[in-house]
């Protein structure tokens, strides 16, 4: 054959070649099945899953009233059960350990300090307990006496040791030396309502500032750490009544970016930035997916961020995330 012959086979079978690639190509890209749809994002509050049961094995819950976390995120339980105890568990709800509070009834608060020492507070008896990592008494703190604080509802530590009491009934707040001698003590704040001060919860943010749950003046108020008035916002608590030694009326929690605040019998729970600016109110009474009758008793923090909450009628711990970025928006949770 002629040169002229050959290229032009030559330039046919590279054309004809190109052809076939193009066509295969687009079969096989065909045959892959598309991707599917982005899901949206996560809702601003977000149910994580939940543990606990009822009963009165190790592990289980009789009349759970407060809870706390320690540094690794272990889950520190007051149970008015029968005995009354203390519960501690790992993140996920495996139990670790339970030991006998001693009597020790109406337990208002628990808090667990930088040594893991575990502090539990007693409105009823007018007492702080404290135990060792163990659950060994280490020592009891004794109020019912003494003029500046006599009747301890809540407890915030700091992480020299140092920690605040506050006095619902009483009207005051103690900050006390690690063996339990008071430091300071406060009446109610300059700037605040002329009604009764209840400061039935205090907890201290990572900005040094006080958080209180007033609860009959139905108000969170932010306070310095020498109990100076900062602001306030409103968030309907039920009122004490003069049943003032019954279970505890809320629940608070802070973490870097946001103050939460429950009410077990409105069944209610609110969401603020550190400045008191509204972003979420969550109505459990619209959730049964969360339990029946599900009703926040209590909050906190752990150090991942995940929000714990106790719900006494159900004898179980919700998970959920707050998922917040733009701040501002007071959007309720139905």
């Amino acid at each position: 054959m002629k040169q002229v012959e050959i290229r032009q086979l030559q330039r046919k079978r590279l054309i004809w070649t190109g052809v076939f690639v193009v066509y295969a190509l687009s079969i096989s890209s065909c045959s892959v099945p598309q991707h599917a749809a982005q899901s949206g994002p996560p809702p601003a509050f977000q149910y994580l899953g939940e543990w606990g049961t009822a009963g009165t094995a190790p592990g289980q819950l009789q009349n759970p009233q407060s809870l706390s976390s320690d540094g690794t995120g272990n889950i520190y339980i007051a149970d008015d059960g029968k005995p009354p105890q203390v519960e501690k568990f790992e993140p996920t709800g495996h139990p670790l350990l339970v030991f006998d509070m001693g009597g020790n009834r109406n337990s208002w608060d628990i808090a667990v300090d930088a040594g893991n020492a575990i502090f539990v507070v007693d409105e009823a008896v007018a007492q702080v307990q404290i135990f060792s990592p163990e659950g060994e008494v280490f020592r009891t703190l004794a109020f019912r006496y003494r003029s500046a604080l006599n009747r301890p509802s809540s407890i915030a530590i700091e992480p020299d040791g140092e920690f605040y009491l506050a006095d619902c009934s009483g009207g005051r707040l103690a900050r006390m030396y690690p063996r339990g001698r008071i430091l300071q003590s406060w009446g109610k704040p300059a700037g605040l309502p002329a009604k009764r001060w209840t400061p039935c919860q205090v907890r201290l943010g990572t900005d040094s500032n006080l958080y209180v749950a007033d609860a009959d003046n139905q108000r969170i108020e932010k306070l310095s750490p020498e109990a100076s008035y900062i602001s306030s916002w409103a968030f309907p608590f039920s009122s004490l009544g003069s049943n003032r030694a019954g279970p505890k009326p809320c629940g608070l929690a802070v973490s870097r970016d946001f103050v939460v605040a429950t009410d077990e019998a409105k069944r209610l729970l609110g969401i603020w930035t550190l400045n008191g600016q509204p972003e979420l109110t969550v109505d459990f009474a619209q959730h049964p997916e969360w339990g029946q009758n599900a009703s926040p008793t209590d909050v906190v923090f752990t150090p991942k961020g995940e929000l714990l909450v106790l719900d006494r009628t159900n004898k179980h711990v919700l998970r959920f995330r707050i998922n917040i970025r733009n701040t501002g928006s007071s959007s309720p949770i139905r």
